[in-house]
């Protein structure tokens, strides 16, 4: 069975695939009366860094200009931008308002986990959420002249991070090739053979799959992060890379087993956790925070049930909470997007729970047993060489 990630949303567009570049004011205005009577028990939350600069594997794609590097001053290559930093602000700011009461004020060790990638600018944005999210209180203020207190994350080595799948899983990649040659895939791909000899010509290099035009997307909303404009000649074409870059975002998730190989063991995780909670374990983190990349807020998604084709944008939150009835005792789990950071949390309706607010947890966790890997069934199928 494949999953058709949203290729009906994907066709027509969304909001979700809109490339917002401005910086927002902090809200969560969620309104929702079947979340009335409901307390969230643990949370679970993953977001994209914020603006970065391009990384040279980008750049080979469109230019070997040596002074395109003078533009990244002070930040360097694949770094976080002032504007960057603002944005994981933003995404304290709204993980703070969302889950206050559920962490306290005071920085606890025990209430919340962090974990990054081995990236400069997902440690940094870790960092910047979490200024917004624990400003010290008399208590914990270290500094009478410095409204900020260290919060402590920690981070997988890049060869055995199970989040930078994309690195680390073969398998995954194989399947992900294939995809390519599904019948569904090469329809939507069929009608942008002129973009691909259009941005090869412009570009001199060999451009032949939505991967490497979704690459050139983001090399474009790179350099706009260090003032550099899009060439007109690629302006002129931004409508069919956008619907490119959602066709390859379909790809990536497009079955079971790509969910899999991308987000099947965080998902393991999270199941751990909220069955472990539900059977009366107190003694664990009550918020779990991922900072990462946009592929991973896009792959736990996919792996919940609630995705439709599109790249995330910079800052980005996904949450899966698990909430308890107060009158009724029963469990179940809200998935919540904010797809702008700092913006509005919306409450996204779990494919296979009809349009409930809260699907009934063992509802949930029936439906994830096909996307679910162990650690030891990872390690197998996405061998890893130290």
């Amino acid at each position: 069975m494949k999953f058709m990630v949203g290729l009906l949303f994907l066709v027509v567009g969304g909001a979700w695939g809109q490339d917002v570049t401005g910086v927002v004011e902090p809200g969560n205005d969620v309104v929702d009366d079947e979340l009335t009577g409901t307390d969230v028990v643990l949370a679970f939350a993953i977001f994209r860094h914020g603006d970065r600069t391009p990384d040279e594997e980008e750049l080979v794609l469109f230019s070997t200009d040596p002074k395109y590097k003078e533009y990244f001053f002070p930040y360097g290559m694949k770094a976080l931008t002032n504007k960057g930093k603002m944005r994981g602000y933003l995404v304290g700011q709204y993980l703070r308002q969302r889950y206050d009461g559920l962490i306290s004020n005071l920085y606890l060790p025990d209430e919340i986990t962090v974990r990054t990638t081995d990236y400069a600018r997902t440690k940094m944005t870790a960092l910047t959420a979490l200024a917004a999210m624990y400003p010290p209180p008399p208590a914990q203020q270290w500094n009478p002249m410095l409204d900020w207190q260290p919060i402590p994350y920690d981070t997988l080595a890049p060869d055995v991070d199970d989040l930078l799948y994309w690195y680390n899983c073969p398998r995954y990649l194989s399947l992900r090739n294939k995809v390519y040659e599904y019948p569904e895939i090469k329809m939507l791909v069929s009608p942008y053979q002129s973009l691909f000899t259009y941005l090869s010509s412009k570009t001199g290099n060999n451009i032949t799959t939505p991967e490497e035009v979704f690459y050139l997307d983001n090399l474009f909303q790179a350099l706009e992060n260090v003032g550099i404009s899009t060439p007109k000649w690629a302006e002129e074409k931004m409508p069919q890379i956008k619907e490119m870059t959602k066709i390859e975002y379909a790809a990536e998730f497009f079955t079971p087993e790509l969910t899999k190989y991308a987000s099947g063991l965080l998902m393991a995780e999270i199941l751990n956790a909220t069955n472990a909670a539900i059977n009366g374990d107190t003694d664990q983190p009550k918020l779990r925070l991922y900072s990462a990349h946009e592929n991973n807020v896009a792959a736990l998604m996919s792996a919940a049930r609630v995705y439709q084709a599109h790249q995330p944008n910079y800052g980005a939150t996904f949450s899966i909470e698990l909430r308890r009835h107060r009158n009724t005792g029963q469990y179940g789990i809200t998935a919540v997007y904010a797809p702008i950071a700092g913006g509005v949390g919306e409450i996204l309706p779990i494919q296979g729970c009809g349009d409930q607010a809260i699907c009934d947890y063992n509802t949930f966790v029936n439906l994830m047993q096909d996307i679910l890997i162990t650690p030891e069934e990872f390690r197998q199928k996405c061998p890893i060489t130290a």
